[in-house]
């Protein structure tokens, strides 16, 4: 696949997708947490390669970085929740949305 560069704004090019991608690829996604969003590169890839999800949690504990995340996922509109908040209150996010279940988490 070779992905060189998140579609965004930003000039960020997320390490390591194709990886990502490979570990996920026998699996089937509903819920996905993605604890460090950043720019959104992996969270597009990951969208991209599992449209099956219907839950995509965007986590990011800096503010312009869930705005270029947001820029970058507009085409998954109404699949993915952005919360500034960092991985460590991943517990009190899925309460707030009353998620019982994730399927797949990428934390970085």
């Amino acid at each position: 696949m070779n992905h060189k560069k998140s579609p965004s704004t930003s000039d960020h090019v997320p390490i390591m997708v194709d990886e990502c991608l490979s570990y996920f690829a026998d699996s089937s996604l509903n819920v996905f947490v993605d604890g460090t969003t950043g720019a959104g590169g992996h969270a597009h890839a990951i969208l991209s390669a599992h449209p099956e999800i219907k839950l995509y949690i965007a986590l990011d504990r800096d503010p312009s970085a869930l705005d270029i995340a947001k820029r970058t996922l507009k085409d998954f509109e109404g699949k993915v929740l952005f919360e500034r908040a960092n991985f460590n209150e991943l517990d009190s996010v899925l309460k707030k949305h009353n998620v019982q279940t994730v399927d797949g988490f990428f934390l970085t």
